[in-house]
């Protein structure tokens, strides 16, 4: 299966292409967390890609955390060929929320933009119509992706943004 077609499926259509353990937490909770399982592991095979999840205390919520950390996970780490030359942006006035629905295939979508263009993130930001100074404010939001612009900047044998 395609990652865009795994980012674009609801929480529970994409927890049922992953396999769910659940576990102990460890930590500060009380008595409550140390005797139920509720921390989660979710592993999705097609990627290899592993999240897990125990800073809450319901499984519930470790469930809901660990599917959001799988979408980001695949929108940073797999890549796909992105041919497209303009998008429409998610988001309003050169502003997208984490919280957004389509956040994670934004930025699958620019790396994908990012690794075909040698690193450049103007390239990127013209496909969606916006400012490079924009798209750089989105991408340092979340420290993770930030991180990993970074890492692909330097492969690349880029300078860090300032």
């Amino acid at each position: 299966m395609h990652r865009d077609t795994l980012l674009n499926l609801s929480d529970e259509e994409l927890l049922g292409y992953c396999k769910v353990k659940m576990f102990q937490g460890s930590g500060p909770g009380g008595q409550h967390r140390n005797k139920t399982n509720t921390g989660v592991h979710l592993l999705l095979p097609m990627f290899n890609l592993e999240i897990k999840s125990n800073e809450g205390r319901s499984a519930h919520e470790n469930k809901i955390h660990a599917i959001h950390r799988m979408q980001m996970a695949l929108a940073l780490e797999v890549r796909c060929e992105f041919t497209q030359t303009k998008m429409k942006f998610p988001g309003s006035n050169g502003h997208i929320k984490p919280s957004n629905r389509e956040f994670p295939l934004f930025i699958a979508r620019v790396f994908d933009i990012i690794e075909g263009k040698s690193g450049d993130l103007k390239k990127a930001a013209l496909v969606y119509d916006l400012s490079p100074t924009a798209l750089t404010k989105i991408l340092r939001q979340d420290k993770a992706i930030a991180t990993k612009l970074e890492k692909t900047r330097k492969a690349k044998g880029l300078k860090p943004l300032k």
